[in-house]
């Protein structure tokens, strides 16, 4: 192996070539070629002893390209010198040999890196690792020819999604599906509400069918029409189109003067009803913003006060302030644009109505609440038999209907009065949102209808039926009315069809609300089912779900309700 020595000088012409090419080398083969120098000078001396060392002879072989090179004329950067190939190319001339003996034996700094441009891709790349040498497994690059001729031949993209034509067609099916039953449902609205103006603005006479309208109602009522149909139904507006206007003055005026009255200094005010109420308002219906407004609170009281003072014999009873929100929520929205009566439950009545407008709204709610509850005068009276009642025959319809969750119950002694009693008392109002219920009385209000379906009632003639019209209301007696539409069926003679009353179609719809949860509550304990019944899943409740369970308990009624025997 050659000694460092500290001054050798280099020839102008190599030392020029060494500089131009130092220019373009890299570090990994300058390394590279200081290794395999190492170890080729040790080759030669061992073969050609009299060799002077290795490294000259490439020098030699670089000296030589770079003559050639001159000589035809190209650049010196262009020129590939490698001293890599000077082992296989053969021996120099003794004339190169001879001009560089002496000057190029050694080198000055053999730390500099030697340039040179590698013609072989594909030879292994050697490692200095530990003072030896290690070889990698050589790797291809392709020419830049190869890479403009397949470009994409190398390089692997992702491919990329492809939104078939049939995706597309399921997409715009879809669509399609979902704009056609939005047209459905608003056609079929538009169409339902062209049937009701034709029912309530009859053009051959001023009396209304209503018979006709009953029937229609018990599906839905469109929510412009609702205040009107309720009044109707309820028996709070008459029939004939020509008196409800002066009725509608008198009733209001009515109301106002009784307000006045007891509210005057001249009546002495019952302290213990107008507590009870104070505290009852308040917490009236408290997830709705429309019923914490003090205006909205203030109307409350002044009905429910005057109704206790009108009503003595049952006075107020908790339960009564539920009963009254859906008749004064409903006439709010009459004097709403068609827009904005789905947003009655967040506005403040003080934006959009009068002083006169709101105390209209109190007196029709007032008077609607008194034909409701003379329906249902027995669920508020001294120990409220008519509740007592209810409860009993919802458990003697559930033992028919369902006799292994009757069996549960009475094997976890669960008794009816323990979840029930509120579903009769409040009628179900705080098991449903406040729209399901407005839903739910539509039917309530069709249902129970004090109107004759027989078909002698429906061709008695318009002129001979105008005066017997507020006859044939028994909401006017309502005692008489539920002795006469009670659980046991008329005389086979009859000419008219015994109607449903409101407790009784009531008790039909709380026994198809509770077979509804069937299996959830036969695998529950006591603790499970009363803490289940207290607090329902009906949240996310529509109109599709309430209108199943209301057509369940129709058919529950269908079966049992001329069958006296199931009540005992």
């Amino acid at each position: 192996m050659g000694v460092r020595s500290s001054s050798s000088p280099y020839s102008p012409s190599s030392k020029e070539m060494y500089q131009k090419s130092n220019s373009s080398s890299s570090t990994l083969v300058g390394s590279f070629i200081k290794t395999l120098r190492t170890g080729s000078s040790k080759q030669q001396q061992q073969q050609n002893p009299g060799a002077q060392d290795g490294n000259i002879e490439a020098m030699r072989k670089s000296q030589t390209y770079l003559r050639r090179s001159t000589s035809h004329g190209h650049a010196v950067s262009g020129i590939h010198i490698s001293p890599l190939r000077s082992s296989s190319t053969g021996k120099c001339s003794g004339k190169e040999k001879h001009h560089h003996g002496k000057s190029d034996k050694y080198f000055t700094d053999l730390d500099e890196d030697w340039s040179a441009v590698i013609e072989d891709y594909n030879s292994p790349i050697p490692v200095i690792s530990n003072g030896g040498m290690e070889l990698k497994p050589p790797v291809k690059v392709s020419s830049k020819a190869e890479g403009s001729q397949s470009p994409s031949s190398s390089t692997n993209y992702p491919t990329l999604p492809n939104l078939t034509r049939a995706l597309s067609a399921d997409l715009k099916s879809q669509y399609e599906k979902e704009n056609e039953r939005n047209v459905q449902e608003l056609n079929s609205l538009m169409h339902r509400i062209a049937k009701f103006d034709a029912i309530l603005n009859p053009s051959n006479s001023p009396q209304i069918n209503l018979n006709d309208l009953r029937k229609l109602s018990w599906n839905g009522i469109p929510a412009i029409h609702r205040p009107q149909v309720w009044k109707l139904l309820i028996g709070y507006l008459p029939a004939n189109t020509k008196r409800q206007h002066s009725l509608l003055q008198r009733k209001r005026l009515e109301y106002r003067d009784g307000v006045q009255l007891v509210f005057s200094k001249e009546h002495t005010r019952d302290i213990p009803t107008w507590h009870q109420i104070e505290i009852d308002i308040p917490r009236t219906n408290p997830q709705i913003p429309l019923y914490q407004f003090p205006l909205v609170q203030e109307s409350l009281q002044r009905i429910l006060y005057l109704w206790a003072i009108r009503h003595p014999a049952s006075g107020y009873v908790q339960g009564i302030n539920d009963l009254v929100t859906p008749f004064f929520q409903t006439f709010l929205t009459e004097y709403l644009p068609a827009a904005q009566k789905e947003d009655v439950c967040r506005l403040n009545p003080r934006e959009y109505l009068t002083e006169a407008q709101l105390q209209d709204v109190e007196a029709d709610s007032f008077w609607c609440l008194t034909k409701l509850l003379e329906q249902i005068t027995d669920n508020y009276i001294h120990g409220q038999p008519g509740i007592l009642k209810q409860v009993k025959n919802l458990g003697q319809l559930v033992k028919r209907i369902d006799s292994d969750l009757y069996d549960h119950f009475s094997h976890e002694n669960v008794e009816f009065i323990q979840f029930a009693f509120r579903w009769m008392n409040c009628l179900l109002m705080r098991e449903f949102q406040m729209d399901m219920v407005i839903r739910m009385w539509d039917t309530y209000l069709s249902e129970t209808s004090l109107e004759t379906s027989s078909s002698k009632a429906d061709n008695v003639s318009i002129s001979s039926s105008s005066n017997s019209t507020s006859h044939s209301t028994p909401l006017d007696s309502p005692r008489k009315v539920q002795s006469s539409t009670g659980l046991r069926a008329n005389s086979a003679g009859s000419t008219l069809s015994r109607q449903t009353s409101l407790s009784e179609f009531h008790v039909f719809v709380c026994a198809a609300f509770l077979v509804k949860w069937s299996e959830k509550l036969i695998s529950m304990d006591f603790q499970g089912i009363i803490t289940f019944l207290q607090n329902p899943p009906t949240k996310a409740w529509k109109e599709a779900d309430i209108e199943l369970l209301l057509s369940e308990a129709f058919i529950w009624q269908s079966l049992y309700k001329d069958a006296s025997s199931h009540w005992r």
